[in-house]
């Protein structure tokens, strides 16, 4: 059972059942559409698919790019664009697909890792399984990623670094990261029209990356805060000194700071002043959610305080916040049955 269909977008839509569930293929003309449909239907009918001698693996990624179009937020396509086209396209976009081998994939990702994170070369493991046929995938293993243990700011070195800013134009930012676990994109990306003084919250609903805006990557990422006093001080000095319109952080020609322009004329300057070279925006994330945790508040409310998409996502990250918490189980039982 299949149809095809035109998008409001204007893009065409293949849909096909299989073991109950709709798929999905996407193509800018109907004939593609229709075309993609039939090989589909005579690869899972293990009828083999005879392939063009000029189909490079190029070609196989911008069609595997040409899917992924409309089924992701419009920054997770960015960034797989952009990995493919600067890291995967120069090294194997001219090799045919039939003569790619596992080995030549291996040996790409190993000299990734020379330049750049293992996440990221996860990232490029992930998009060549799913866009390659399985057998130059064979035995082609994603690198490890070790999880290292979170470094965070003491209470004095944070005290210390907030103290500093204290009165700044972006002391918002700093504030908004280590008392609220905001993101520095989240925390770039805020209006006057998303902060509430009378209620005393703020909304999360777009953030800023690579000079653009865009929305929250997921459902739980849209959120709205209960502004700490220490938070809520911070925005008030700042309104005092606006005009309460735009962007909280703008520049002068009413955009947002750019986070990269953030770090290097304002955060790097700041951090090394306090002594505290080699700290990261994030860290002051890391240092709101275990200060939560480590202070018994439930783990499915710091997630949603920090945007997760579950708290799963939390227990992987923090898990190390939570031992020897055992006691306060402990506790609980004894009230019950002692």
């Amino acid at each position: 059972m299949s149809s095809v269909f035109k998008r409001k977008d204007g893009k065409w839509c293949g849909k096909w059942k299989k073991d109950g569930t709709w798929r999905y293929v996407y193509r800018s003309s109907e004939g593609a559409v229709r075309e993609a449909l039939e090989q589909k239907s005579r690869y899972e009918e293990s009828i083999p698919v005879v392939r063009k001698d000029n189909r490079r693996v190029g070609k196989l990624l911008d069609e595997w790019l040409e899917d992924l179009d409309g089924t992701v937020s419009r920054r997770t396509y960015l960034n797989r664009e952009s990995l493919i086209r600067i890291h995967l396209k120069p090294s194997l976009g001219s090799v045919k697909v039939e003569d790619l081998t596992p080995r030549d994939v291996r040996k790409l990702l190993r000299s990734k890792l020379e330049d750049l994170a293992p996440s990221t070369v996860k990232r490029l493991h992930l998009i060549l399984k799913s866009a390659l046929p399985s057998r130059a995938m064979e035995g082609v293993k994603p690198p490890r990623i070790e999880t290292n243990e979170l470094h965070v700011l003491s209470k004095d070195q944070l005290l210390h670094l907030l103290e500093t800013v204290k009165g700044d134009r972006l002391e918002g930012v700093y504030v908004l990261g280590a008392v609220c676990g905001l993101r520095i994109g989240e925390s770039l990306g805020l209006r006057w029209e998303d902060v509430s003084f009378e209620s005393q919250t703020v909304q999360i609903r777009r953030t800023v990356w690579r000079g653009r805006v865009f929305q929250p990557k997921t459902s739980n990422s849209r959120r709205t805060l209960r502004l700490p006093k220490r938070a809520l001080d911070s925005l008030i000095r700042l309104g005092n000194e606006s005009d309460a319109d735009g962007y909280l952080f703008g520049t002068s020609n009413g955009n947002p700071i750019d986070p990269a322009n953030f770090h290097r004329w304002s955060w790097t300057p700041t951090i090394r002043k306090c002594g505290l070279d080699g700290l990261t925006y994030h860290q002051l994330r890391h240092g709101a959610a275990s200060l939560l945790l480590n202070q018994n508040v439930p783990v499915p409310v710091v997630s949603r305080y920090l945007g997760h998409a579950n708290p799963s996502v939390t227990l992987r990250i923090y898990a190390h916040c939570l031992d020897g918490t055992s006691h306060l189980a402990a506790r609980a039982m004894d009230s019950i049955v002692a």
